[in-house]
């Protein structure tokens, strides 16, 4: 903890000494950021966001792609999975996490190539309703591969 803090301390001093006392040119590094976890679940062990919310994979989506399918009315339906921090990170997940542009400002989170998405009926941490939603939907399994077991 203590190195962090003095590497930390450095970072400042060199972007002090670098804009000298403009801080307006110093934009804080959001870092990494643990997004994606594992979670029981009926359909086996799934992938879930920080605060345990299943996030699925869109069929209409290619692997490795950098924008997502899904837009408009499907967005209010399936919201990606955001982040602000450009190296997301995971707890239990083999798979490659990465990002792809959200448009806004903001990352969407991928695994193993695929965009991350939330089903908008799935209210509490722990439901998997947009499950096999449409043949399209589908949660993951650590490593990134799409789980198609429906589960409930």
């Amino acid at each position: 903890m203590r190195i962090s803090r003095v590497l930390a301390v450095i970072a400042v001093s060199l972007c002090l000494g670098a804009a000298g006392t403009a801080l307006t040119s110093c934009a804080a590094d959001p870092g990494p950021t643990v997004v994606l976890k594992t979670a029981d679940s009926g359909a086996g062990t799934v992938v879930v966001d920080a605060d345990g919310r299943a996030v699925y994979l869109y069929d209409a989506d290619e692997k490795g792609t950098d924008t997502s399918s899904c837009t408009g009315s499907c967005q209010a339906a399936w919201p990606a999975v955001t982040t602000t921090s450009t190296s997301p990170e995971g707890k239990g997940i083999t798979g490659r996490i990465g990002e792809i542009s959200a448009g806004d400002g903001t990352h969407q989170v991928t695994l193993d190539g695929w965009p991350l998405y939330y089903f908008d009926g799935d209210t509490v941490p722990g439901t998997i309703k947009g499950q096999g939603i449409g043949g399209v939907w589908w949660l993951l399994n650590p490593d990134g591969q799409k789980v198609t077991d429906i589960g409930r």
